[in-house]
């Protein structure tokens, strides 16, 4: 069985016409003008159960972030940079007007929302999100609703999913729960905690779960006192008996539908820490109502994000494995790819990885040929689905999910010769890339400190990507991963032992896109000689060639072409035991040094 579907993701204009206006005339009868319709469901998920896709059903927009706001003549879609193209291709333009800025949005929104009774399921977004739209128009009115109003539309709804829970075992988890809940203790200031992210919950618990498709969290929720056992929001039916046994003294488990109730009573003459960012308004509303509500940063998720070395080694592990893949299929790309289509590079690759030991994909493989390259976050389905052309530049953003950890790489390849265009701009891409993976920094410096360095190269030339330049990845978990980044807004210190994402890019609409994306762990860096700081680096996890034949050497520096050479030279060491004589010498001539 495939790991992924191809099948077209939405539904037709007309159908969506019929969804909208469904929805329409229910407005009257909730006391409202409006209503938002988040992407984000009561966990508050950015990849969701196909139950709580309430944003894909009512606009046909299938991307992992985004809002929709509804009114009885007029209707908003909102997302981001990354969806700039796919939103506007799959929301009909009859009923939406698409934005992929915030700007746009708030712009519209102070249009349209002055004076407005706009509805909102305060189960499904959390307070700051809610904040920051009671601030978007003036006299506009927040009304609390539920449940969704999509829900009673949407006649053909999902079952949710139950999916079995397993044991991440200790070898790969590293630490035990109870001295997980330590360390979270000790960097608690309140009597409580709530834990709202799901994935947090299933590190602190070394579970793994089904939920979700490709990304193996449970949907939870823990309420952590400072003292004694926490209460688990979770079907204890996916639970097995020995885990069950294994939160004795830890945790109680408690249904999905007795929190926020059951919040109530245990926040009650409680001071509880929570994120307003990640939590629910519902369950912010529940800790008020009998106890001291504490706003901040949730202590767990960083921890989690700081890898120990159990899970270090899990990793490294995972890379290479899903290296040797990676090379027999690039390998097999440059022998077949003209005349295959997006799908068979696809199946391809995700049938290099299960003989890998790949247990699922992280993520839907986005294989982009020629135009589709320039959509960041394409999925190809079999509507959508183009058969390459001699020449034509195609974008392979994809991962894996091992037992032992987590991967996402991106490469850029061209089946035949590139022209010059490309390789100018693939070069200035690259040294983008080198710049973030070779570069040495104080402790306390954030992604958002050294986004820039990625884009230089892009911005001399009058470009730039309209996406984040790294995301946070977990171990064996999800393959987005807060708290940290390497973006413009991100401001949380990198530490060593996080791993993310280095992945600039560069997209022509209507032509190619352009996308180099290796996963980097952060460690402790020898300090210079004569230096007065701590210092961090990069190390590259990721293992497999970039394509010289695309990369002009004259557009990079001495150090640029040295980090490459060893790069490569790393990849060929790793990998080349485990490919047999055809791929291993397909490898040796990527391998070669660039220049000489």
């Amino acid at each position: 069985m495939a790991f992924q579907s191809f099948d077209p993701p939405g539904a037709q204009p007309d159908e969506i016409l019929r969804r909208v206006a469904a929805l329409r005339r229910a407005l009257p009868g909730l006391g409202i003008d409006g209503v938002l319709v988040p992407h984000e469901d009561a966990y508050q998920s950015e990849y969701l159960p196909a139950s709580e896709e309430r944003l894909a059903f009512v606009s046909g927009f299938t991307g992992s972030a985004g809002r929709a706001v509804i009114l009885a003549d007029k209707a908003l879609l909102a997302t981001d940079g990354r969806y700039a193209l796919q939103a506007a291709a799959q929301a009909p333009g009859a009923v939406f007007d698409v934005t992929s800025t915030p700007e746009a949005a708030k712009e519209w929104m102070r249009t349209h929302l002055a004076g407005r009774r706009l509805g909102y399921d305060p189960t499904l977004h959390s307070r700051a999100s809610v904040k920051a739209l009671a601030d978007a128009a003036p006299n506009l009115v927040l009304v609390p609703i539920g449940p969704h109003p999509v829900d009673a539309i949407w006649n053909e709804r999902p079952a949710a999913v139950a999916g079995a829970v397993r044991a991440h075992p200790p070898e790969l988890a590293g630490r035990s729960p109870a001295d997980k809940i330590a360390d979270i203790r000790a960097a608690l200031e309140a009597d409580a905690l709530l834990i709202s992210a799901s994935d947090t919950v299933t590190w602190l618990f070394n579970w793994r779960g089904a939920d979700v498709a490709h990304t193996p969290l449970v949907l939870s929720r823990l309420f952590l006192p400072k003292e004694g056992p926490g209460t688990v929001f979770v079907d204890a039916g996916k639970l097995p008996a020995e885990l069950v046994a294994g939160l004795d003294g830890i945790a109680e488990i408690a249904p999905p539908d007795s929190f926020p109730s059951r919040l109530r009573a245990l926040a009650k003459g409680r001071t509880v820490l929570a994120d307003p960012a990640a939590a629910s308004e519902a369950a912010l509303n529940a800790i008020e109502a009998t106890g001291t509500l504490k706003t901040g940063k949730d202590p767990a998720e960083r921890l989690k994000a700081i890898k120990n070395p159990a899970e270090i080694a899990g990793m490294r592990a995972a890379h290479l494995r899903d290296g040797v893949a990676m090379v027999r299929f690039l390998a097999f790309f440059d022998a077949h790819a003209v005349g295959l289509t997006e799908i068979d590079l696809a199946e391809q690759l995700e049938g290099f990885r299960r003989e890998a030991g790949a247990i699922d994909i992280s993520f839907d493989t986005i294989a982009g040929a020629g135009p589709n390259g320039a959509i960041v976050h394409y999925r190809v389905d079999r509507t959508s689905n183009r058969t390459i052309a001699a020449g034509d530049p195609v974008l392979i953003d994809s991962g894996a999910q091992y037992r032992d950890g987590t991967t996402d790489i991106t490469r850029t390849m061209v089946a035949g010769t590139p022209g010059d265009a490309f390789r100018v701009q693939f070069t200035r891409v690259l040294r983008g890339h080198i710049a973030i993976a070779r570069q040495r920094f104080p402790q306390g410096i954030s992604g958002a400190d050294i986004d820039v360095l990625a884009r230089m190269a892009l911005w001399n030339a009058g470009h730039d990507y309209a996406h984040g330049t790294g995301h946070g990845v977990g171990a064996a978990l999800a393959v987005h991963e807060g708290p940290a980044g390497i973006s413009r807004r991100s401001r949380v210190p990198l530490e060593a032992g996080m791993i993310l994402s280095n992945e600039p890019g560069d997209y022509h609409e209507g032509e190619y896109g352009i996308r180099i994306e290796n996963l980097v762990l952060v460690r402790e860096a020898a300090v210079p000689l004569g230096g007065l700081k701590p210092m961090l680096s990069f190390e590259t996890l990721t293992l497999a060639p970039i394509d010289t034949r695309l990369v002009l050497p004259h557009l990079l520096g001495p150090e640029d072409i040295g980090w490459l050479d060893t790069y490569h030279a790393r990849v060929h060491g790793a990998l080349a035991g485990d490919l047999d004589k055809p791929e291993r010498d397909w490898l040796e001539t990527r391998c070669r040094p660039l220049v000489g």
